[in-house]
């Protein structure tokens, strides 16, 4: 009877210094068994006939490992790999912090089911990326929608943030946001992860709300070695009169107990960034004059920001090993930002447009001045805790996960803000020489920056909220089994999650009675330099000697406005429940050299809402209806995923899945939000029509790794969208009863749309070359990308083309050269993302077609679609081992001042031009041994 039982082979894999080696490819010859070790180093091989096996185990870097293994049946034969590096010039990459991250890496990308980059921590950490999604956009085909000089939502493949996914140990992350449901990757600090996987394809295992990827950020675990990390910078920016940063980090882990059963582990990091930013922001315009109509601008916000940031968190891991194949385990991850600043603000207005000749344009004397100061207090923040356990028995494994994930954004979206008037009958003259530098001067010799000519106009004090509960609970089960000589695995499982989402808003504004002028209240900041001195500038103000008037003055200098108070407040009090359910089959078979991993993934989504609709006569506010609704869907979602093995390092992948995108909260809630003060004055419209984005995936993958650790890839994707979700943005016209001249800005579902792309990456370590040049690396990666959106019928913006989608960047790149040899390590990385709509603002004229070609009037003019403007940034990190484990680290972080901002039409008519400076960065390290 136990010759007739099946046995069970289970191992560790490490290197020479006993470090464990995730993602090393462990097959059995013979046969088409294989298994990859996890991120402990361990694997498990069942369901195997009494016999002896020859047992291979396969890692770049490293030379193949090879041993004879007997079993017995019913026993468990015990295999300890450990692997020794190819070659004395890889040495390196056992003893490199960065190198032997990148190794890791990139054998586990070679091993997964599915389409996958890796971002290791050591790589993370090689270059100055402050956030995740800083490090996530060196990836391929992944692009960023930069703010305040840091990358804060990802998009991949040329999908715009929505339809990606981010979870946190393959639990999902909600969004500290209510007008998106993607999340705020500046929210969380880059230096508390282990790494940073990017699926460009879907397994049956995974949610299928991912249409052009997955963001998984894996959070540190205790591994057999003591961990003991600490690290301290500091840097300045040479902008406002210099400004300073610094922060603090470290990680404490150890195992405990005779076989190292148990696991804890703690890190966390702290930084604080006094950013400042120059902004310049035209409103442009069409002027006619004797018939001829021109681009000109008519107001400018010139700004100047002047935050103090201070971004901290935290991750703890507790596991416990039970017995060999049964784990236990409590995860733990909390990221914090508090995105606080100061923003000054001085608007010219222009008068009646008089002349233009050529570069000058001249207005009457209608014209005015305003200033405005607000402060940002954002505490914006997520977290997610997971416990769960995974248990092997025979042929059998167990998986079962509970997770609580909370997100919250108190004061984040509206700020205090004082509106000031300035001189009136003011001449202006519009000199656009520059063009990205537009500028409206006064005539006369009239002092338009006299603290003394401007009064408080009105002042609004904003009380926000909002904040996500997530619970999330799954369970699956899989069983290895032969296929008469093939090996095979089926899995099965289901998932639970129940999301509540609410906003809550209460705004006060004061219109003043009184006469307070600006030098009432001056400050002690100033911008001397402001955007290198091309546009002057006057005094600041002190928001707290604000603040302190208006309280003294409440009674008798300000008037409580009750109207704009309800029409700001009433309609953003909302809240939104969303539960999905569902479930999956898979199975992963092996024939010779080719391996099918498919299966079907069902989710069915059921949604209700709370909100507020507030009804309004000649923009007067009149009454507040509540308003409920609910909905429900249920997707299928196939898929299958193929791989071929050309050669023992060479792959052809190819892959078919179905994902969606669901709409975001705050788009399918009834609500009309009015915010007089932007620039310009807009109005967001809710749509409960909303339909979740569904799309059939197709890729094609060529793959080949190099033993002397490297990978080169390339292929195609394409992506059929339908029901895509357009964020359109319209201006209403000056007669509209309500809100005249207002942006009007709603999401909507177009019928279809698609998206095609290539992409090709190269990651090679050239330790091949002779004598110092032995420590040179290349990481390189392309992506191009093409797509079309359709709107539909009857759309209000009278659109009948088909632009590209939203933020679909056609040209992405990075080139990062490395460089490690005896006790130094550098990076050097330039990345550019080209330009991409942002909004489609452009509004089509049916009575005169041919003016949509029109360079001045068209959709390539001042009033067309909204442009993200393309970036090019450059970075470089240096570290130096000056003792034992302390080393000595310096970087610059956009080292070519590179732009951020928005265009409509065409580059030439921005909507807003902001710089940051190269920011300089020096710090010490103290990082584990990674003995030779």
């Amino acid at each position: 009877m136990a010759q007739q039982q099946k046995g069970t082979i289970f191992g560790t894999v490490t290197d020479s210094s006993k470090s464990v080696l995730p993602g090393a490819l462990i097959e059995v010859q013979g046969s088409d068994k294989r298994v990859v070790s996890d991120a402990q180093g361990q694997f498990r091989i069942t369901d195997l006939a009494p016999a002896e096996y020859t047992l291979t185990v396969s890692y770049l870097g490293f030379a193949p490992f090879t041993t004879t293994v007997k079993v017995e049946g019913g026993q468990e034969a015990n295999v300890s790999a450990e692997l020794q590096v190819a070659s004395k010039n890889d040495q390196m990459i056992v003893t490199a912090e960065r190198l032997h991250g990148e190794v890791e890496a990139i054998n586990t990308e070679r091993t997964a089911d599915d389409i996958v980059q890796i971002l290791p921590a050591n790589v993370i950490t090689s270059l100055p990326n402050t956030n995740i999604a800083d490090a996530v956009g060196r990836l391929p085909s992944v692009t960023l929608e930069r703010d305040e000089g840091e990358g804060k939502y990802v998009q991949i493949r040329g999908t715009e943030p929505r339809l990606s996914n981010v979870t946190v140990n393959g639990v999902h992350l909600p969004s500290p946001e209510a007008t998106v449901r993607n999340i705020k990757l500046d929210t969380l600090p880059s230096n508390i992860v282990e790494d940073i996987q990017v699926s460009k394809t879907l397994t049956p295992n995974q949610d299928g709300d991912a249409i052009g990827g997955s963001v998984n950020l894996v959070t540190k675990t205790p591994i057999d070695k003591p961990t003991y990390t600490l690290g301290v910078d500091g840097g300045y920016t040479p902008i406002q009169n210099g400004r300073a940063l610094w922060g603090v980090d470290g990680t404490v882990g150890k195992r405990f107990g005779v076989n190292k059963q148990l696991g804890l582990l703690f890190g966390g990091t702290y930084d604080r960034n006094n950013r400042g930013i120059d902004d310049m922001e035209p409103g442009q315009a069409i002027g006619n004059v004797n018939g001829k109509s021109f681009a000109m601008i008519n107001t400018e916000d010139w700004r100047t920001y002047q935050y103090f940031r201070t971004r901290y968190g935290f991750n703890a891991d507790v596991d416990y090993t039970v017995k060999p194949g049964w784990n236990l385990y409590l995860k733990g991850f909390y990221g914090d930002f508090l995105d606080y600043g100061s923003v000054y603000v001085y608007t010219p207005n222009a008068g009646g447009l008089v002349s233009n000749s050529g570069a000058q344009t001249v207005f009457d004397n209608t014209g005015s001045m305003n200033y405005r100061e607000y402060i940002r207090r954002p505490d914006q923040g997520a977290f997610s805790m997971l416990a769960g356990s995974n248990q092997a028995i025979s042929s059998w494994v167990f998986n079962y996960q509970f997770a609580v994930s909370r997100a919250h954004n108190y004061g984040g979206q509206d700020f205090p803000t004082t509106n000031f008037n300035g001189p009136s009958n003011v001449t202006f003259a519009l000199d656009e020489t520059d063009p990205l530098r537009p500028k409206l001067s006064p005539l006369g010799g009239i002092n338009v920056y006299d603290p003394t000519t401007y009064s408080i106009a009105n002042t609004e004090y904003p009380s926000y909220a909002t904040w996500e509960m997530d619970y999330q609970g799954n369970a699956s089960l899989a069983r290895t089994y032969s296929l008469g000589s093939h090996a095979s695995t089926f899995e099965m499982g289901i998932e639970g999650r129940d999301a509540h989402k609410v906003q809550s808003e209460n705004d006060q504004f004061f219109n003043s009675i009184n006469t307070y002028t600006l030098d009432q209240v001056l400050g002690r900041a100033s911008n001397p330099n402001y955007y290198s001195g091309f546009f002057p500038i006057g005094s600041f103000t002190d928001y707290t000697k604000i603040q302190n008037l208006v309280a003294s003055q409440l009674q008798t200098g300000f008037a409580p406005d009750l109207n704009k108070d309800h029409i700001r407040s009433d309609p953003a009090n909302w809240d939104t429940r969303e539960r999905v359910w569902a479930g999956y089959v898979m199975d992963s078979i092996k024939f010779g050299k080719l391996r099918f991993v498919g299966g079907l993934r069902i989710e069915a989504t059921a949604t209700n809402f709370n909100a507020k609709e507030v009804t309004l006569n000649a923009g007067a506010y009149i009454s507040t209806t509540p308003v409920t609704g609910n909905g429900g869907y249920i997707n299928y979602l196939p898929s299958i995923q193929a791989q071929y093995l050309i050669s023992p390092n060479t792959t052809l992948r190819l892959s078919y899945g179905r994902g969606i995108a669901r709409p975001n909260f705050q788009d399918i809630v009834p609500s009309v939000q009015v915010d007089p003060n932007a620039s310009p004055k807009s109005v967001a419209i809710g749509n409960p029509a909303l339909v979740a984005t569904k799309a059939n995936n197709y890729d094609i993958l060529i793959e080949h790794y190099f033993q002397r650790v490297g990978i080169l890839q390339g292929g195609f994707f394409y992506k059929s969208l339908m029901d895509p979700i357009y964020s359109t943005a319209i201006f209403l016209p000056a007669t509209d009863p309500n809100f005249p001249g207002f942006l009007q800005q709603q999401s909507i579902n177009g019928p279809s749309a698609h998206i095609a792309g290539f992409e090709a990456s190269w990651q090679q370590r050239l330790s091949v070359l002779p004598g110092v040049l032995s420590g040179i690396g290349i990481s390189a990666n392309y992506s191009y990308s093409t797509s079309r959106a359709s709107f539909p019928a009857g759309f209000s913006g009278g659109r009948i083309d088909h632009p590209a989608l939203q933020r679909q960047a056609p040209n992405t790149w990075n080139v990062g050269l490395t460089y490690d040899k005896a006790r130094f390590s550098g990076r050097f990385a330039v990345s550019h993302n080209a330009a991409n709509i942002y909004a489609y603002q452009y509004v089509h004229d049916p009575t005169n077609p041919a003016a949509d070609n029109d360079p001045i009037v068209g959709i390539k003019g001042p009033l067309g679609d909204q442009y993200l403007y393309a970036h090019t940034q450059v970075d470089i990190q240096g570290s130096y081992r000056m003792y034992r484990q302390l080393e000595f680290v310096a970087s610059g972080l956009n080292l070519t001042n590179e732009v951020f901002g928005f265009y409509t039409g065409s580059p030439i008519y921005p909507n807003q031009r902001e710089f940051y400076h190269p920011t300089v960065t020096i710090g010490l390290r103290w990082v584990p041994a990674l003995e030779k």
